[in-house]
């Protein structure tokens, strides 16, 4: 009995004496933090693509007007709206009404007159024809499109099907 009053009083004393002053924590009023912060963008672009903000708006550089529209025809190509022709040109696959429908056809025509302008460029460099470019672009836009993107492919017989890219 005389063992269990001395532990019971040692680890009563031991567990008083590890309490240590009280500390407050607390302030009288809420901290303030005073942050002055500033944000600059830049663009650093030509001059020519300086002129227009639209992206449907004609650069005199098809590679850079293409550049810029890139995102929106993405967007398109994502929201199953167009597709990659069998020509190498994008075709609409579903109409789309209003502005929106407007802002989606004359994106779709400004990237099909830079492509077929850039494939005529390249038909007279190479010294080949145009419809020998086309293929040889269609083939590489099935390749690089995306899972679910329409692409339009040549069947054995020479006919043409729309299908979604599977791989």
């Amino acid at each position: 009995m005389k063992n269990l009053t001395l532990a019971t009083t040692a680890t009563a004393l031991f567990l008083t004496a590890c309490a240590g002053p009280t500390v407050n924590l607390s302030t009288p009023q809420p901290i303030k933090v005073d942050i002055a912060m500033r944000l600059d963008v830049y663009q650093h672009a030509k001059e020519a693509s300086k002129k227009s903000t639209s992206s449907v708006a004609t650069s005199t550089d098809p590679v850079e007007a293409r550049r810029n529209r890139m995102a929106d025809i993405q967007t398109f190509k994502n929201s199953r709206l167009v597709g990659e022709g069998r020509d190498a040109l994008l075709a609409i696959r579903v109409e789309t009404p209003g502005d929106y429908g407007d802002f989606i056809r004359k994106t779709v025509d400004a990237e099909n007159a830079d492509r077929m302008a850039l494939m005529k460029s390249d038909a007279e460099k190479q010294k080949t024809s145009l419809p020998q470019i086309q293929t040889k672009q269609a083939s590489l836009a099935a390749k690089l499109a995306f899972k679910g993107e329409w692409i339009e492919v040549v069947k054995d017989d020479g006919s043409a099907e729309w299908i979604q890219k599977e791989e």
